[in-house]
């Protein structure tokens, strides 16, 4: 009888146990998901507004739009060396434009890197070089 009271309450208490811990992987998973995806939002619209050379009125305003919306996530999902990164792209003038707010925008690109698991084998300058194209 003892053996099988306590068979059940090993049961009951692995399967809660297992519960909780499927839980917390899934909101961490999730958390990973929409963390990736606003560094990926913003990245993108900014690499588009660095390529841009004629850029029309409307077509401007659009990407501006749309690198707006993206910081919002990055304030809320990014981590505290994320957000630190882009506060100085942010003070540099949040354009790609002279060298000190290039470098600051890689430097982001490298915390997001480093914030979502990437190795940190990438040099500084390749990523430069892929965002926002060779301007020497």
């Amino acid at each position: 009888m003892t053996t099988a009271v306590l068979s059940f309450f090993g049961v009951v208490i692995g399967a809660s146990l297992q519960y909780v811990f499927t839980r917390y992987l899934e909101s961490q998973r999730h958390h990973r998901e929409l963390r990736t995806q606003a560094y990926l939002d913003f990245l993108k619209y900014v690499s588009e507004l660095a390529h841009l050379n004629d850029p029309s009125d409307s077509q401007n305003r659009d990407l501006l739009a749309k690198t707006t919306d993206a910081k919002a996530p990055i304030c809320l999902y990014g981590s505290g060396e994320v957000v630190r990164a882009f506060a100085v792209f942010e003070r540099r003038g949040a354009i790609v434009k002279s060298i000190p707010q290039r470098e600051a925008f890689v430097n982001m690109v490298s915390a997001m890197r480093r914030d979502s698991g990437s190795p940190s084998g990438s040099r500084v300058e390749d990523l430069e070089a892929i965002l926002l194209g060779n301007r020497d």
